[in-house]
């Protein structure tokens, strides 16, 4: 009798600290700014101009479009802090070897990131086999054994440093 193959799941990263974070805040302060700005210009038209209703509109439209792309990136960002907190506490301190590591490339700018195969071990914890994706180009060699945090209950883990 053979054990199904276990797979593993890498912990978030904190949104704050990646390139998307950084352009998600450029676009929510935008958003906030401009909803309010469109609301405070509405103020300037006559009250019987047709066009200040659509400018209210669209004030009222994109503060509130702000104000719920802020709560989702912040509650985004605070469910990942409570995962690497959790993970923290639970966690092990396991070794995962690589199996396979190979180079691609992602996005438009083509972005050199290497796809790696790993095997995670550990005291408590069940053997499984994980997938990541890295930008740390040719830190995870094929045979290299690194460092990794995991959740023996979950297989939450994360590479450790």
């Amino acid at each position: 009798m053979t054990t199904p193959e276990r797979q593993g799941k890498e912990a978030p990263e904190l949104p704050a600290f990646t390139m998307i974070g950084c352009l998600m805040g450029f676009f929510m302060t935008l958003l906030v700014l401009i909803g309010p700005g469109l609301l405070w210009i509405s103020t300037s038209f006559e009250p019987g101009d047709d066009d200040r209703l659509v400018v209210i509109t669209m004030g009222a439209v994109f503060t509130i479009g702000g104000l719920a792309t802020v709560g989702s990136h912040l509650r985004q960002n605070a469910r990942a802090r409570e995962t690497h907190r959790a993970l923290d506490r639970t966690g092990v301190r396991a070794k995962a070897e690589v199996v396979s590591s190979k180079r691609i490339w992602v996005d438009e700018v083509s972005t050199p990131t290497d796809d790696v195969d790993l095997v995670v071990t550990g005291p408590g914890v069940t053997p499984f086999s994980a997938r990541v994706l890295t930008e740390d180009v040719g830190r995870y060699e094929t045979g290299k054994v690194v460092p990794v945090d995991v959740d023996p209950r979950t297989l939450l883990f994360r590479l450790a440093d």
